[in-house]
Formats: C-alpha cells, sequence, structure tokens
C-alpha cells in the first residue's frame, strides 16, 4: 500500500534512511538489504521524460562523468574520420538522425559503437558544452546525474517510453502495437498506484503519449490534464503522489530534432522553478531524462540486462534527479535503464515489480542523502534563447527532412550570438515563498528545506500553458518573467510570420568535415517526425 502521510516516521527517520543507505553510497546494487520505504521522506515522484539526446550529445563534458574524450571518433564508409565535435553554431540539426531499431544496431556495431557516422553523417558526432547548454549544466553540477542510465532498448521512442512507464516494451522494437491489437496493453506504473491507494496525474503539452495506454484513457481519463495544470497544482501544493510530464511534441519543446534545444532547456527550466516554489518541494524527487538516444553518439556500450524479451539495453541517455534529498553535485555511476523508474516506485510505495526488467534493475537509492538534505537552493538564470534560430530549426521539423540527406559542417565558424531572458529573480523568489500554504513541514529537516525557498530563482519562459495559468490569474504575475512584449516569443508555432525562408547553406558543400559522395541517395521516412 502506498505509505501514508501520517505513517512517515517523524524527526529522525530521514536519518535512519541515510545510515542504512551509507554502505551503497556509489554502488548501485549492493547485497546489503533495502532500508524501510515508511522511513523515506519523500512522497512526491515527479518524472518528466524529453526527446531523442545521448548522455555524451547533452553531458559529455559533465566534469566527473565518465564523458568525452577528444580522440574519440567514428569512421565513414571510405575510411576517413569523424571526431566528436562541439555544436558552435547550430542548437538543432538538419534533419531527423536516424535512431529505429535496425538504425541503432548499425550505431551499436556489435558494442563498438562505431556505426553513427555511417548511419546519420557527421550531424551524430556533434555535442553541447557547458556553454551552450549553461541551464542543464548547472542542474547536473547542482544535483545528481547518472551517467550510467541506458535506455530500455536500441530503437525509438514508444518501446522506450513503454520501459519507463511499464518496465516493458514485451518485445516491440518499433513505434508499433502489438500484431491485432489497438494500444498498449500492458500493466503501467499508474495502473499500480491506483491499486495500492495511491493517485496520479499525466500533465501534457499537446499531445500525451501515455494516451497510447488506452485502458488508461478509459478508466482514469480525468487524470490527464493540460501542462496548465501542473503548474497550478504544483504552487497550490495538490500534486498527487506520482506526476508524469510531457513535453510539446508538436510546438517543439520536447529536443527531438530537428527542434533546437532551446525551448526545451526553457520548458525543464519551468518545471524545476514550479517545484521548487511548491510546498511539496520538501517532500520531492523529480527525474528528468530522455527517452532514447535520437540517433546522437555515445561511447559507451550499452549492457545485456534481465529481462522476458529484450535483453540489449540501449544507449545511454542524460538523466538528473533533482531533490533536496539527492547528493548535491554527485555523478551516480550505477548501472541502469529506464525499467529503475519503476522499480523505484515499487520500493517507495509496496509495489510488485512490474516486469522481469524492474525486479532486477539496480537500486537509485545511493543518489540519495537522506542525512543531510540541501536547505538552500541554486540560483539557476533562464536558459539563452535566440529567436532565428529556434525559428529555422522549427521550420526544419515541419520539413521532416532524412539527416542523411546532410552532413553538416563540425564546429567551423563563428560563436552563434545567444539572447538570454532576464528577470527581477528576487521578487520572485518572495512571491513563491509567499505562494507557501498549510501548516508546518512535518519534520526539522523539512522545515530546513522549506525556509529555504524563500530565494528560489524562478525562470518562467512563456510557453503557452504558462500564459494561460496567467490569465486565469493561477500564476501570480510577480512570477511572470515571460520576455517582454518588446521582445520576440519563444515559440515560434505561435508566431508563424517569423518563420524565415528555407536555410541558405548548401547541403554539398565540402568542407574539413565532409566529403562529397554522389552515390549516396538520401533515405526517407514516410509519416511525421513526432514520437520516433
Amino acid at each position: 500500500m502506498v505509505t501514508s502521510r501520517r505513517n512517515l516516521l517523524r524527526g529522525g527517520a530521514a536519518v535512519a534512511v541515510g545510515a542504512s543507505v551509507a554502505g551503497r553510497f556509489g554502488v548501485a546494487g549492493a547485497a546489503d538489504p533495502l532500508p524501510d520505504p515508511s522511513t523515506c521522506p519523500i512522497e512526491h515522484v515527479i518524472v518528466l521524460c524529453m526527446e531523442n539526446r545521448s548522455f555524451d550529445h547533452m553531458l559529455g563534458r559533465l566534469p566527473g562523468a565518465n564523458g568525452l574524450d577528444r580522440d574519440l571518433y567514428n569512421e565513414r564508409e571510405d575510411g576517413t574520420r569523424v571526431y566528436v565535435h562541439r555544436n558552435r553554431d547550430f542548437t538543432c540539426t538538419l534533419g531527423d538522425l536516424g535512431h529505429g531499431h535496425d538504425d541503432s544496431l548499425q550505431q551499436f556495431a556489435g558494442g563498438a559503437n562505431s556505426g553513427f557516422v555511417a548511419n546519420s553523417g557527421s550531424q551524430a558526432m556533434g555535442y553541447f558544452a557547458e556553454a551552450d547548454l549553461p541551464y542543464m549544466y548547472r542542474l547536473a553540477r547542482e544535483f545528481t546525474t547518472f551517467d550510467n542510465w541506458f535506455c530500455g532498448i536500441l530503437g525509438p521512442t514508444w518501446p522506450n517510453r513503454e520501459y519507463l512507464l511499464a518496465g516493458t516494451s514485451a518485445g516491440r522494437t518499433a513505434n508499433e502495437f502489438s500484431k491485432g491489437t489497438l494500444g498498449l496493453r500492458e500493466k503501467t506504473i499508474f495502473h499500480q498506484m491506483i491499486e495500492a491507494g495511491g493517485d496520479f496525474g499525466i500533465y501534457y503539452t499537446d499531445l500525451p503519449f501515455s494516451a497510447l495506454y488506452l485502458d488508461l484513457v478509459f478508466r482514469y481519463g480525468n487524470r490527464f490534464r493540460p501542462m496548465r495544470r501542473f503548474y497550478e497544482d504544483a504552487l497550490a501544493g495538490t500534486l498527487p503522489p506520482l506526476t508524469f510530464l510531457e513535453p510539446g511534441y508538436f510546438v517543439g519543446t520536447d529536443d527531438h530534432p530537428p527542434v533546437s534545444v532551446q525551448p526545451g532547456q526553457r520548458f525543464i527550466a519551468d518545471v524545476v522553478a514550479a517545484v521548487m516554489s511548491s510546498p511539496l518541494w520538501p517532500k520531492t524527487a523529480l527525474l528528468i531524462t530522455y527517452d532514447e538516444h535520437g540517433g546522437f553518439y555515445d561511447h559507451v556500450a550499452p549492457p545485456t540486462v534481465t529481462d522476458d524479451f529484450i535483453t540489449q539495453a540501449g544507449f545511454r541517455v542524460p538523466t538528473v534527479l533533482v531533490s533536496p534529498w539527492a547528493r548535491r553535485s554527485f555523478v551516480a555511476h550505477g548501472q541502469h535503464t529506464h525499467a529503475s523508474l519503476p522499480a523505484f516506485l515499487a520500493w517507495r510505495f509496496g509495489l510488485q515489480p512490474l516486469s522481469a526488467r524492474a525486479a532486477s534493475e539496480n537500486d537509485i537509492l545511493y543518489a540519495f542523502d537522506f542525512a543531510n538534505p540541501r536547505t538552500d537552493l541554486p540560483t539557476l538564470e533562464t536558459p539563452p534563447f535566440d529567436q532565428g534560430m529556434v525559428s529555422l530549426c522549427w521550420l526544419g521539423r515541419m520539413a521532416v527532412a532524412e539527416a542523411s540527406e546532410f552532413d553538416m559542417p563540425g564546429g567551423e565558424g563563428p560563436e552563434g550570438d545567444a539572447v538570454w531572458a532576464e528577470g527581477d529573480l528576487s521578487a520572485a523568489g518572495r512571491a513563491a515563498h509567499d505562494l507557501r500554504r498549510g501548516g508546518p513541514a512535518e519534520t526539522p529537516a523539512q522545515t530546513a528545506i522549506a525556509s529555504g525557498q524563500a530565494s528560489a530563482a524562478i525562470a518562467i519562459s512563456g510557453q503557452p500553458e504558462m500564459a494561460e495559468a496567467v490569465t486565469a490569474g493561477a500564476i501570480p504575475v510577480e512570477l511572470d518573467m515571460r520576455p517582454k512584449p518588446d521582445q520576440a516569443t519563444p515559440n515560434p508555432f505561435l508566431d508563424r510570420e517569423m518563420l524565415p525562408r528555407r536555410p541558405a547553406w548548401d547541403p554539398e558543400v565540402v568542407t574539413a568535415t565532409r566529403l562529397p559522395d554522389a552515390k549516396k541517395k538520401p533515405r526517407r521516412r514516410s509519416g511525421p517526425g513526432f514520437f520516433r
């Protein structure tokens, strides 16, 4: 059963948990038994799953992590090398890199991870440095980052999100239903929460992937809520024990190539700000991850795991744990796949393992420090935003071009201009502190954590759901830190007149990182690029 608030041990409970997992620090899957979940101070688990980026691509330069080395490379079919290189000028790709099951197998190359360029061109070897993703890197530096978190399988979005939500894809390796069925039929973490007497909420931006589990829609349709409601419920302190967040797959806040990563960074910043401002913050763990690698290079060979269907895990994806109980500035090296989420929920809320994969997963408790909670909040500035580049990238998404048609130069040219959104963070922090409702926190540790919220740095970026919440009065005007009227909105989907002409660069230009190949023919996939 879900452990109620009244049943949580007071005062020294968190310290007891901290002592019991001390031997597991940095060693996932140690033999000592797990502690009693009733002593855990976390009552709310929030999961944000973004789209299609590998660990090396997004956080490969994070200090302390198993990241990139400048000597890493893949070869073209003619034997020439393409080394890893920084995406200096572009926050997006031209087209959508290969990341289907067959594409991933070619990239995997039997564990050598040497087939990325042959499959998707030199763009696959590009990565972002901290200067390009200051918000993501700062978040990783301040909390806990997993550098061995692998997606479920070598393949695309659907089966990998299925591993996150159900601990299995039931053998599916493509974005499709099982033969002769409509919808996904496996039992999910949401079903389990209801059965255990708990609750859940799925907050979506434009279209919820979770709705492919048709039983959830038919039985619990009222728990599917627009993203605007998440910000309202977070600030009101009414989030359920399990919250799942879905970014905008059509408006481009999901990070799915070829969109710019900047709207996705803004979306993550919105979510983190709302969670830190919530009165539930002292009792919350927010897990931010990506469904799969999206065709981008990662140098770590994914492992084989215990599974009833597919024993080969997929490539590493960026995963960050944000919580006052998360270890500060910590890189967790334990091996995990997406099934670690249902495994953690099973421990915390007394649930049965959803699958053989979930039952065999290493626990993530070593990523928490229950004896020494964080009582302050980092200053997290609004991520940068280049309106012209975002619009250009969004146009590329609507074209749904195949990445193999292009082979972008790797890092040549001057630095792109960055546009930083500014706001009165101190005023926002005071407003967030004033929003606290209800009585005092339940333990001295939670009281100390809550007091740190007065210095919360709120970064509300101007996503359409935020505008709705502000207009409705659910978000105080002090927290509305969207760009001013004389600034461009960061959502090109709403401003079609801002869309530029087609890209001016010539995809056939020969550069230091591209050799002409007249025999190579572009491949095209049918259908739109969403959910791939």
